[in-house]
């Protein structure tokens, strides 16, 4: 019986190769970035160097230039001007007036006797009789009421006019103690009533009575 025996190639096993591979590739990584680390630093300090010699190799600027100076103007004393020269007045010696002149006399006009004033007629105090200053005077109606209850008295009124001599309103009504409260409305609207038909002249205040009477014949 034949046997058959396989034989190994004799190099190392797999993982210690890519072990090793690992580890020469991670020492490179740590290389190049120890490098440029380094490298980035010591160009920025570089920088820094030239940009601080750069700064501080500055010159100064150059000083302002001083001020100009100011020279002061003196003025010279004016020279006064010649007074012209005033002769002194020479006063005339008075003159003497002799006894024999003669003395005018001047006589002042005689005063204008004052202008006699002219009288002004007064106005008449509290109102006027309508009677002789109205025209188109009318008979107030007898109110219906009291007529039916036989009322009957003298009612006095004062009432104004305006400018066209119209009936403007009473100022005053008066009632006798014939006509009760009670009907003293109805004989104030007749007689107003009766004053619209006026036209009166003269003044603004006037004042008539009104009697009101039952006919004892009917």
């Amino acid at each position: 019986m034949t046997s058959i025996t396989a034989k190994g190639t004799g190099g190392p096993p797999p993982r210690r190769r890519f072990a090793g591979l690992a580890g020469v590739v991670l020492f490179h990584a740590a290389l190049i970035y120890a490098l440029v680390t380094g490298l980035a630093q010591g160009v920025v300090k570089v920088i820094q160097q030239k940009v601080e010699v750069s700064v501080i190799s500055e010159p100064p600027p150059p000083p302002p230039p001083p001020p100009p100076k100011i020279e002061k103007v003196v003025q010279q004393p004016a020279t006064p001007k010649p007074q012209a020269y005033v002769p002194p007045v020479v006063n005339p010696p008075p003159v003497v007036q002799s006894a024999n002149a003669i003395q005018s006399v001047t006589s002042d006009p005689a005063p204008q006797p004052a202008p006699t004033p002219t009288p002004v007629a007064e106005a008449p105090k509290g109102p006027v009789s309508a009677k002789g200053n109205c025209s188109g005077s009318a008979v107030p109606d007898y109110p219906a009421k009291a007529l039916e209850d036989e009322v009957q008295g003298v009612v006095s009124v004062v009432f104004t006019v305006g400018a066209d001599g119209k009936f403007n309103g009473f100022s005053n009504v008066g009632f006798d103690g014939g006509i009760p409260p009670r009907y003293r409305s109805s004989f104030k609207s007749a007689i107003s009533a009766a004053l619209q038909g006026y036209t009166c002249r003269g003044s603004t205040s006037l004042t008539q009575e009104f009697s009101f009477k039952l006919d004892s014949g009917s």
